[in-house]
């Protein structure tokens, strides 16, 4: 074998137009070049082979096919072909890719594929002839070819500084990724074009073969394809054209005070029936794509491709990938506000189509318009979120029904607790999951839906609690322990919203277990003494609660003693209340300067003796007694306790337009107390 070895100037030069064009003074050759006798030279990359495959990028073959579309249209091809070779079992056995671009001549072939970078594309803003924006410019694009088979070759047809149109074959295999063999010239009469031919199958090639790949590529080179209406790219027989694929198309204008002479940035929206890769864009105004950064948009479910068309990209290309942080940052952020908004509004009238869908259908779960604002905002939540799982809903008329009114149940009552149910009956898929929880985070729906609806019950519980209390044919036939005590033991805000209930129904012996347990304080030998009334009798507690002090470490301890709405508060009920307090106040154990004690005796009057200490001019209104200590005894009615909780919720009851009927507060009692609710408010209700 002879070899010859040449220097390369570093020179590097774009293919020839069909017209020809004079040759070189130095012929452009890699750094290294061998020559055998039969005219087959074989150029050798100076870099590792796993770096090669690396950029060869081999999961990824959709991509490969897409870069060798752009190389044919940077050389101007204006019809290119993919055509796979598929056996009966569905896996590609070969990929071949022709065009009918002008080629490479074979002077050119070794520095096409002798080295890393030094394409003559960097420095071409356009291509010869057609003038239009490259593609390609990293001098790796041959690399990708790799993705589509273990051994790769070109055969390529131009025409030669001379005027002659010459055939050249360049091989390379995967084993030897840094060599390429490239055959001598062979003159021939026939058009200009190259062939790629990838056999010995990747791993990955068989993805080719799925049905979602047309449209992918269709998605790439839509903005191409659209502003080139003389190219067409053929993917196995058939055309791709994405006006026969995409399910619209949006163009907006993107002002930008900086645009630097060239025409204003537009922003193409096209938008897909299948997931094709979410991507924006960086493209010329002839929509040749220079770079692709992340949209930076959440919109689960809506399949969209985004175009940003400037020719000030072009100048820009070697910034690209650090775009944002470069001076056209702000231009890539109006581009995704843009394309927010539009998302925004395609994402408003695809709800409103499906809700008027389900309304024809009659699964729907309204059948009015809101007509208060808790309710407003009840349903914006419950239209959000089912038209984003509305693909997974069933198809049965009946189970979608179901399933909308179970979804409509819980955000009504506890959104916090819907997440975990529509994972449980779905399976979402993570990127889904991820948005239902950022809508179901919200505080501006979330939070409210379960604020407004706490406090609509509260109202109904209030409306309940009066006919119970104040209401002869039910107030004379409540019982005291087993029906309003169970039932106030649930809705202890009533009694101030920062209660919390530590004892009820128990001992006084449990009182002072659970007031120790709060201060974190044991007795020194482990054991308590009984707690008793100065008679020795055990006083049994209807209602311990308990609260922290804002802003200090002391506490307010509160005992309720409940009485039949029938018993009258006299000097009998008030000496038992302050048995009580005598018995805690008197008792060692309890002793603790952190903690102030309120004693409460309420039903629904008082005897006049009571009323006159109640209303002492000295004491606040309903405070009968007060001890050293911290120690306060009150006469309460009901009456004075349900007009502080309205009065509390005045502001709500306002803005929510909320006025419980006596149906809102039985049902709220049947809903919530229904196992010791009274049966004649039952009865009255129904």
């Amino acid at each position: 074998m002879v070899q010859i070895e040449v220097i390369d100037d570093g020179s590097a030069n774009p293919p020839f137009p069909p017209g020809g064009r004079s040759v070189p003074a130095i012929l452009p050759v890699i750094p290294h070049v061998v020559w055998d006798r039969g005219q087959v030279s074989t150029v050798h990359i100076e870099a590792k082979p796993d770096h090669l495959l690396r950029l060869a990028r081999q999961k990824d073959p959709v991509g490969a096919v897409a870069e060798m579309i752009w190389n044919a249209l940077d050389a101007e091809a204006s019809l290119v072909n993919v055509d796979l070779e598929v056996n009966e079992l569905d896996g590609v056995e070969s990929v071949r890719i022709t065009d009918n671009g002008h080629g490479m001549p074979n002077a050119s072939c070794a520095n096409y594929f002798g080295g890393l970078s030094g394409s003559w594309k960097i420095t071409a803003k356009v291509s010869p002839q057609p003038k239009r924006g490259l593609h390609g410019r990293s001098g790796q694009g041959r690399l990708r070819a790799f993705a589509l088979g273990g051994q790769v070759q070109w055969t390529t047809v131009a025409r030669a500084a001379d005027g002659r149109v010459e055939r050249t074959v360049i091989s390379g295999m995967v084993d030897s990724p840094a060599d390429f063999d490239i055959s001598a010239p062979e003159y021939v009469e026939m058009p200009c074009g190259t062939r790629v031919e990838a056999s010995v199958p990747a791993d990955f090639v068989t993805r080719l073969a799925q049905d979602d790949t047309a449209q992918r590529l269709a998605s790439t080179f839509a903005p191409f394809l659209a502003a080139n209406l003389d190219v067409q790219i053929i993917y196995q027989g058939t055309a791709l054209d994405p006006a026969t694929v995409w399910t619209d198309m949006a163009e907006y204008s993107v002002p930008w005070p900086d645009s630097g002479g060239y025409a204003e940035p537009l922003l193409r929206v096209i938008e897909w029936p299948k997931d094709v890769g979410r991507v924006l864009a960086l493209c010329d105004a002839n929509g040749v794509v220079l770079d692709e950064p992340s949209p930076g948009i959440q919109a689960p479910g809506y399949h969209f491709t985004a175009y940003l068309l400037w020719d000030g990209f072009v100048e820009r290309r070697d910034d690209l990938p650090l775009a944002e942080m470069d001076e056209i940052g702000p231009l890539l952020a109006l581009a995704r506000e843009t394309l927010r908004a539009h998302v925004k509004r395609h994402d408003q009238e695809r709800r409103t189509r499906l809700i008027q869908e389900w309304k024809i259908e009659g699964v729907y779960p309204y059948s009015e318009e809101p007509a208060e604002p808790a309710q407003a905002v009840e349903r914006e939540m419950f239209d959000e979120v089912a038209t984003r799982i509305s693909r997974r809903l069933p198809g049965v008329t009946q189970s979608k029904k179901t399933t909308l009114r179970l979804l409509r149940e819980i955000i009504s009552r506890d959104p916090s607790g819907l997440y975990p149910v529509l994972d449980e009956l779905f399976r979402l898929p993570q990127s889904e999951q991820e948005e239902l929880k950022r809508i179901l985070q919200r505080t501006s729906l979330s939070e409210v839906i379960k604020a407004t609806g706490q406090v609509s019950d509260r109202l109904d519980f209030l409306a309940a609690l009066k006919k119970l209390v104040f209401e002869p044919e039910i107030s004379r036939t409540v019982k005291e322990r087993c029906e309003l005590h169970k039932i106030l033991e649930r809705e202890t805000w009533i009694f101030g919203d920062a209660y919390a209930l530590m004892v009820s129904d128990q001992s006084l012996d449990a009182i002072l277990v659970r007031h120790l347990q709060e201060l974190g304080r044991e007795s020194e030998d482990g054991k308590l003494n009984p707690v008793r009334r100065e008679d020795g009798r055990t006083g049994i507690v209807d209602l311990l609660l308990g609260r922290a002090h804002r802003g200090s470490f002391g506490r307010e301890h509160l005992i309720v003693e409940l009485k039949a709405p029938k018993v009258k508060i006299g000097q009998a009920e008030v000496a038992q209340i302050k048995s009580y307090a005598e018995a805690i106040v008197s008792d060692p154990q309890f002793r603790d300067a952190r903690v102030s004690w309120d004693f409460w005796v309420v039903s629904t009057e008082m005897a006049e003796i009571v009323r006159r200490d109640a209303s002492a001019p000295n004491r606040p209104p309903g405070c009968i007694a007060e001890w050293e200590g911290g120690v306060r005894i009150w006469a309460r009615t009901w009456g004075e306790i349900i007009d502080d909780c309205e009065d509390r919720l005045h502001f709500y009851r306002e803005r929510l337009n909320h006025d419980p009927a006596t149906e809102h507060a039985v049902e709220y009692l049947r809903r919530v107390h229904g196992e010791v609710a009274p049966e004649a408010v039952v009865v009255v209700g129904g």
